[in-house]
């Protein structure tokens, strides 16, 4: 509740100004010493959401002073958030400098950056060793399919061909290519599975794991997919080792909180609305659908087909929308292409570390990755050609939010009263 009361607080600085939000505040804190009641703290915590967003909103065409991170494109300023432009430095780098902020909405960008100073830090190397890695790829698999498996792996994708990028889009498999929860929790599933196999206990495995998946996270630019995979997946091993359950909505909401507060302007992000929006319909489709897996008797069945189709196909119907009115398309063989193409990415992920890390073994691992990626190309290429396998729509037309809202508002409320009905069963 919190984390949407917050976001609504926030989306509310579009529409109302920053005077109108104080008033409120101040009236809210009033009530609510008068007469304390549960929904005037809401009011409060939603004030307060406007607030701080519009006092972290520089305006545009002003000039900004800037100290922060460099990670690829963008730096992320302990009090402007993300900023983005080309700047001039190492990824890694500590930099101080000036720009003009020319856009908000969807993200923050500056021109004229003018760098006062550059200074390495400890992540200045792990960027270094990134580039090198790419360098490693492009060398053993040259072309489009080198480029596919550094794009997948490092999250470099600047030398990608915009050919290959449309042929990814246009199979619902955009999100392949930009490193994200999926990639995340491959990466940490296969750290974890390793680490099981080389006898490690199950507590220090999953401890190492999550390191490990953190460090991925800033080598592979802290990208929000994968700052919020990597937060969820945090919260989730801290429960495995306390030995408590924790609420996958709580932990999603948690890492929105914690993202927002950080980055309150990547809420107009499509990367943070497409990321949350397929996190939240998968859960609340396996809310709504539990009952009926618990009934599947053949768990084989269950694990290998029936739940990698129900994931794959709740995460599209929840990004539908978004991508419609984005992007202007509706690519209708997305559940087919993910349904291949996922594991076949888990693969070139997992074929990626083993070239990284078994340099005498280079040639095999690097014909396998090779192979790989050759195979996933030859699929979209295959896919690309079936006919009417993408609807063309008109790109941000506001009845496609209303039509998501129609639909999604019902899932909402029937999960949370069979999440109630969960509870008391479990509580009997």
């Amino acid at each position: 509740m919190a984390f949407f009361i917050i976001l609504t607080g926030f989306y509310s600085t579009v529409f109302i100004d920053i005077k109108i939000l104080l008033i409120g505040l101040s009236l809210s804190v009033i009530v609510y010493f008068i007469k304390k009641k549960d929904i005037v703290l809401l009011l409060i915590l939603f004030f307060s959401a406007g607030i701080y967003q519009k006092s972290r909103t520089p305006e545009i065409g002003k000039r900004i002073y800037f100290q922060g991170i460099c990670l690829d494109n963008r730096i992320i300023d302990p009090f402007w958030g993300e900023l983005y432009s080309r700047f001039p430095v190492n990824s890694g780098n500590l930099i101080k400098g000036s720009g003009i902020f020319v856009k908000d909405i969807g993200f923050s960008k500056i021109v004229g950056v003018k760098i006062r100073k550059s200074s390495p830090t400890v992540l200045t190397p792990l960027f270094s060793l990134r580039n090198s890695l790419d360098k490693k790829i492009k060398r053993q698999i040259p072309g489009n399919i080198g480029e596919i498996c550094s794009a997948i792996t490092l999250g470099i994708r600047k030398s990608l061909p915009p050919k290959i990028y449309k042929r990814f889009q246009s199979c619902g498999a955009a999100h392949l290519l930009a490193v994200s929860g999926l990639h995340t929790g491959i990466v940490f599933a296969v750290i974890f599975i390793l680490l099981k196999a080389l006898q490690l206990k199950r507590n220090p495995a999953l401890l190492v794991a999550v390191i490990f998946v953190l460090i991925y996270a800033v080598f592979t630019g802290l990208r929000l997919p994968t700052l919020r995979a990597s937060i969820m997946i945090l919260f989730f091993v801290i429960g495995e080792l306390r030995e408590r359950n924790m609420d996958p909505f709580n932990i999603l909401s948690s890492a929105g909180i914690f993202i927002i507060l950080l980055m309150p302007r990547s809420i107009f992000g499509i990367s943070f609305q497409l990321s949350f929006i397929a996190v939240f319909s998968i859960l609340i489709m396996f809310n709504l659908l539990k009952d009926y897996f618990d009934k599947i008797p053949n768990k084989w069945f269950k694990q290998w087909l029936i739940l990698p189709f129900f994931i794959t196909l709740s995460a599209q119907l929840g990004t539908m929308p978004i991508v419609a009115y984005y992007f202007g398309y509706i690519p209708l063989t997305g559940l087919l292409a993910n349904l291949i193409l996922i594991p076949l990415t888990g693969t070139l992920i997992s074929g990626c570390f083993l070239f990284f890390a078994l340099p005498f073994a280079s040639k095999i691992t690097g014909n396998f990755v090779w192979l790989t990626g050759f195979s996933m190309n030859k699929i979209m290429m295959a896919i690309e050609k079936i006919p009417h396998a993408v609807i063309e729509i008109p790109k941000n037309k506001p009845i496609i939010f209303f039509i998501y809202v129609l639909y999604i508002i019902p899932l909402i409320l029937w999960g949370y009263k069979k999440t109630k009905e969960n509870n008391l069963i479990e509580y009997s």
